[in-house]
């Protein structure tokens, strides 16, 4: 095929180009399109860059009728054998050089200028082409606008193949223009699709983020450095308005754990320190700082001791003219004093009404055990306690299944108007006072029902013994100088009664029957009834009008315990039978562990 020979399209060769699926090899298509009437066949393979490619591609174009040679050239020169075909990626322009006019032949017709036309290649075809012969993005000629030429638009081209290789996304859509008086292949900028850049570190997203943590990061060191220590004279201004009474603080400053909040030390309230706390947690609503009224959302004291005299003035606690406004408060290790005697070991809370006053205190014990509610009034409180398995604090530290009490609660004085507890099996109520003004005083009135007898005899300590349902009405009193010594000042005066049961370490039968002086120890009496009545102080008590029955078996009498444990006393037993009735007096002796029956004079 000569070198100088120069090909026209045809009618089809033009639909081809226009109709992408009318030629759907992509060499084909690509030297079909640098096809111009113009360019030699030298022209077209340097465009595409193989010659024998390019032979291959004409001659194929040629015998499939899309293209001919220009009239005065030597068809049969123009023929290649088909085995050179190949189907190779082909560029539509060259871009290292621009495109020279073909030299035309004086003899042939004028071929018209070229339309312009558009060509869009799809992304897989501008994929395939060789990087050093891909064309670059070609946007529709604008005739009014300078065309921009030379390196110019080869280093844009080479700076978007560079981006293509680093993983930047190249434009899909390449546009083509051939200019009416210029054989060359342009590139219109203004018209270039936008190149998606690759990520950026510093996005906005990124830079919103920063922000808002060097917002935090300010306002707390903001928050932590910040010089607390000159409010302190206002806080306890405040606070002693509240509490009415004055109010020292030790120490002032700020914490994030375990959530943001102001941390005070040391604090004593009053003259004679009957409220300190150790430290408290103040997690204020910060915004109401800026107002006159400060609202704090939680107060968490810890380590507080409460002297008995300050009960009443905690009772009267107010907001000091609604300049601060506490909506909770919560209680850890609290030590409650009331006279002489410590509640230790308290946890609680304080719930306040929105005057920022106390409206009801709930307390536990350490184990739960107990639970105390009171509300102020007046100078004091009311009081309701309960509490399962309960063991008390004071002697005899008797273990209670169930309490419930109600009642007062001033400074100095406790009344409560309803004691109920359950019991060694039995039931206890009453009523009862304590008083610890100078010195201390107790009174109350119990009553007992279906009580065991033996636990009741164990838990008081007592080595005498006995079994069936008691139930007795005791009034107890004490006076002592202080709440402590109470229990061995207490006075109990009670009658009793007792069914279905035995009296341990006392046989009255066999001590009556037996006719020598020798003492009886040991043995029991079972019985229907026993009643009696029983007077305790702190040195002795005393058991009278004992009265004893189990069938034909009747005995009564009196007993006396000494301190020290000893028995003194004595029964008169009356044994029937159908026959006769036998009467005998015994004299009690020996001690609680070891009692002692002796007969005296019979009758």
């Amino acid at each position: 095929m000569d070198r100088q020979a120069i090909f026209v399209k045809t009618t089809d060769g033009e639909e081809a180009v226009r109709q992408r699926t009318r030629l759907v090899q992509r060499n084909l298509r690509n030297i079909l399109i640098m096809v111009d009437g113009q360019a030699t066949v030298a022209d077209l393979a340097r465009r595409f860059g193989d010659e024998n490619a390019t032979r291959a591609a004409l001659t194929e174009l040629m015998a499939g009728g899309f293209i001919v040679a220009s009239s005065g050239q030597d068809e049969a020169a123009l023929t290649l054998p088909p085995d050179d075909v190949a189907d190779v990626p082909v560029l539509t322009t060259q871009l290292d050089e621009p495109i020279a006019p073909a030299a035309v032949s004086e003899t042939s017709p004028k071929t018209p200028p070229p339309v312009i036309e558009e060509i869009d290649l799809p992304a897989q075809e501008y994929e395939s082409l060789p990087p050093q012969t891909r064309p670059a993005a070609q946007a529709v000629h604008v005739p009014q606008q300078p065309v921009p030429s030379g390196p110019d638009w080869v280093d844009r081209i080479k700076g978007l193949l560079a981006r293509k290789e680093k993983g930047i996304a190249a434009p899909t859509k390449i546009k083509a223009n051939r200019l009416e008086d210029d054989e060359e292949w342009r590139i219109d900028s203004a018209d270039l699709e936008p190149i998606s850049r690759g990520p950026t570190f510093f996005t906005w997203p990124v830079v919103v983020l920063f922000a808002v943590l060097g917002s935090a990061v300010l306002l707390g060191l903001t928050l932590v450095l910040y010089p607390y220590g000159r409010h302190l004279p206002e806080i306890e201004q405040k606070a002693s308005a509240m509490l009415r009474d004055p109010v020292r603080i030790g120490d002032i400053g700020f914490s994030f754990l375990p959530r943001p909040h102001i941390a005070l030390h040391n604090i004593k309230v009053g003259k004679d320190a009957h409220l300190t706390v150790a430290s408290v947690r103040a997690t204020p609503d910060f915004f109401s700082l800026l107002g006159e009224k400060k609202v704090f959302n939680y107060l968490e004291l810890d380590t507080t001791s409460i002297q008995g005299a300050g009960l009443g003035r905690l009772a009267q606690v107010g907001a000091g003219g609604h300049a601060v406004e506490i909506r909770h408060v919560t209680l850890t290790n609290l030590n409650l004093t009331v006279g002489d005697v410590l509640l230790s070991g308290l946890h609680g809370e304080v719930m306040m009404n929105n005057q920022g006053a106390p409206e009801k205190i709930l307390l536990r014990n350490a184990d739960s055990t107990l639970k105390l509610e009171a509300k102020p009034k007046g100078e004091g409180y009311q009081v309701a306690a309960s509490g399962s398995n309960w063991k008390a604090t004071v002697k005899p530290r008797l273990v209670f299944q169930t309490i419930e009490m109600q009642g007062e609660l001033s400074g100095t004085r406790l009344d409560l108007s309803k004691f109920e507890g359950r019991i060694f099996d039995g039931l206890v109520e009453g009523k009862a006072s304590l008083e610890w003004t100078g010195s201390a005083v107790f009174t109350g009135n119990l009553e007992l029902k279906h009580m065991n007898a033996t636990q009741l005899l164990a838990a008081l300590g007592t080595d005498l013994s006995a079994e069936g349902d008691l139930a007795a009405r005791l009034r107890l009193d004490a006076r002592a100088d202080k709440l402590a010594n109470l229990p061995d000042a207490l006075r109990a005066e009670a009658t009793f009664e007792m069914k279905r049961g035995a009296l341990k370490g006392f046989d009255l039968g066999e001590a009556a029957r037996r006719t020598g002086s020798a003492p009886t120890r040991g043995g029991e009496t079972k019985f229907e009834q026993l009643t009696g009545t029983l007077q305790c102080s702190p040195q002795d008590c005393r058991l009278g009008n004992v009265r004893l029955s189990s069938g034909l078996f009747k005995a009564s009498g009196n007993m006396g315990i000494a301190g020290n444990a000893q028995l003194s006393g004595g029964a008169d037993v009356e044994l029937r039978s159908s026959a006769a009735t036998l009467r005998m007096p015994l004299i009690i002796s020996g001690s609680t562990k070891d009692p002692l029956l002796t007969p005296g004079r019979g009758r």
